[in-house]
């Protein structure tokens, strides 16, 4: 087995840059997964050459983001900013750039292809062949957990076709890394997948931004009220994220508590500027009135201050295969009250660090918020338990976790497509 400072991985994250704002478009927290962890593998030393798609905010090149750590853009289709649901159309372009680059730049010598998302993992498929190297697959959404439950779609893609494309790519995967427990059952249950692929990754938080901090100065610095309590929620807008639940459990708050709601994102995906308009017409009415406070998407740095800011994080999604939002805001000293899905189940911890809510209606999740922060002193109390739940949560145990799952993986034969 080789050094560590002699290795090279090519992560793929083909939609979205991992330099790109977090909450705009279809960046999210997965552009903080794939930042946070080649800054954490390179700083192992371990290579992390990054390939994502250049768009109109990015042209094709290289932007060195520290040693070891390179985002390259590749062009593929039109260099501009193309919706998610036509990037299909383009992978095969994509793919042939990115193997362009690995041979001309690197000598066609990596260790390993991580691919993140199903769209990149098409990619990462081609080029494990070609290169014969393993690949790891972080799916980060999963189709088939996504649509249970759902009324609409979250996408333009056909359900089917995204389904056939995670099959194939995660059976011919010799790692799909999984970010907690729920999120490894569902590959296995969902898809079929033998347990020995499914490999466990959990996520990490940056503490040198994410720690519990005052309250009051968090308050005076973003504008907001110093009286009353503050309820936060952190996402892409859309309806999979359930903000606009999230609007009707509050106003059922509201006639119990001085309460305001606070969310920071911009619309995304499909139904993303209509679900927003619908949550701005809700707002207009009953107790949420000039109660809704609607922040943009910030740095990623710069939500700490959110955090600080509230008494309590909302995080009302349908779905969740990790809860990163979550874990930032234990990190920061705050109580979570959160759907009982996916991740979320590991991360909240039911009655100490928050409340999980099984159901989606509003009076549940309102009965929950009003039985964490009704009391201050319970509200603390759990904030408390939450960052000592979660303080061993960082991003360098998450790159050892890869580390030793790769050692494993090149000591092994290569999975073959199933």
């Amino acid at each position: 087995m080789k050094g560590t400072d002699s290795l090279r991985i090519a992560m793929i994250s083909y939609h979205t840059s991992p330099l790109a704002q977090p909450g705009v478009g279809d960046g999210g927290g997965m552009n903080v997964y794939v930042r946070q962890l080649a800054t954490a593998l390179a700083r192992l030393g371990i290579c992390c050459d990054v390939y994502t798609r250049a768009d109109g905010r990015n042209v094709p090149g290289t932007v060195r983001v520290e040693p070891g750590f390179e985002v390259h853009y590749v062009a593929a289709g039109p260099l501009t900013d193309v919706p998610k649901e036509r990037l299909l159309h383009f992978v095969r372009d994509f793919t042939e750039g990115v193997l362009r680059h690995i041979k001309e730049k690197r000598g066609n010598k990596i260790d390993l292809v991580h691919a993140n998302y199903w769209l990149s993992g098409i990619a990462g498929h081609t080029v494990k062949h070609e290169l014969n190297v393993p690949l790891f697959t972080s799916f980060h959404t999963l189709e088939k957990a996504k649509r249970i439950g759902r009324v609409s779609p979250d996408d333009g893609y056909d359900s089917t076709v995204r389904v056939w494309h995670e099959q194939r790519v995660m059976r011919c995967s010799d790692a799909v890394l999984a970010s907690c427990a729920p999120e490894a059952e569902w590959i296995t249950r969902l898809y079929g997948l033998s347990p020995a692929q499914t490999r466990i990754v959990p996520l990490g938080v940056d503490r040198a931004f994410f720690a519990p901090g005052d309250k009051k100065m968090a308050r005076r610095a973003l504008g907001l009220p110093q009286e009353g309590r503050v309820v936060l929620s952190v996402g892409r807008i859309q309806p999979l994220k359930g903000f606009l639940l999230g609007a009707e459990a509050l106003e059922l708050v509201s006639n119990e508590l001085d309460v305001h709601y606070v969310l920071v994102g911009g619309p995304s995906g499909y139904d993303g500027v209509r679900e927003l308009e619908r949550i701005r017409r809700y707002s207009l009415r009953g107790g949420l009135k000039e109660r809704l406070h609607l922040f943009a998407p910030q740095p990623h740095e710069l939500l700490s201050s959110f955090y600080r800011a509230c008494d309590l994080v909302l995080v009302p999604s349908r779905t969740e295969s990790f809860g990163l939002v979550a874990l930032e805001a234990s990190a920061s000293g705050r109580p979570t009250v959160a759907s009982a899905v996916g991740g979320l189940l590991t991360l909240v911890k039911h009655g100490r660090t928050g409340h999980l809510v099984k159901d989606r209606a509003p009076r549940s999740f309102a009965e929950s918020v009003i039985g964490v922060i009704g009391e201050s002193d319970r509200g603390v109390e759990m904030g408390e338990e939450a960052y000592l739940h979660t303080r061993n949560f960082t991003w360098s145990q998450s790159a050892k976790y890869v580390l030793e799952i790769l050692e494993d993986s090149l000591s092994n034969e290569l999975v073959l497509c199933g």
